[in-house]
């Protein structure tokens, strides 16, 4: 599941490579592949996830005042074509992406704390 999970974000990214501001985009989605990547492998990511996660919260952040902007008209369709006819369409869609990344790496920080707390206790 977790190699899904991973090449999913790593889908995300290559779509990207006709964005306008894909040398943003296509990092922010590669990072959490990568992410996910070294923690299947055992690798300690503790604290790139904490600082990801930090990363990401800002960043979504920055986005409420169009998501407010967006349920303010009605929440429109965000999904009627692939080109954003209004501004609020672009960065409505940003703000999910980064949802996902941030929900991606809130789940893989728990994960590597429960696994942690495993380890230890298992030796008490």
């Amino acid at each position: 599941m977790h190699k899904i999970i991973a090449l999913l974000f790593i889908i995300f990214a290559a779509v990207q490579y006709n964005d306008p501001d894909f040398l943003v985009w296509i990092p922010a989605y590669l990072l959490v592949s990568i992410l996910i990547i070294l923690w299947e492998r055992g690798v300690s990511v503790k604290e790139p996830l904490r600082l990801a996660i930090f990363g990401y919260s800002l960043w979504v952040l920055t986005y409420i005042p169009d998501v407010v902007n967006w349920f303010s008209q009605g929440t429109p369709s965000i999904t009627g074509s692939m080109k954003a006819e209004s501004p609020f369409i672009e960065f409505v869609r940003e703000f999910f992406g980064l949802l996902l990344c941030l929900g991606a790496c809130i789940y893989y920080a728990r994960k590597e704390r429960r696994e942690r707390r495993i380890r230890t206790n298992k030796y008490i």
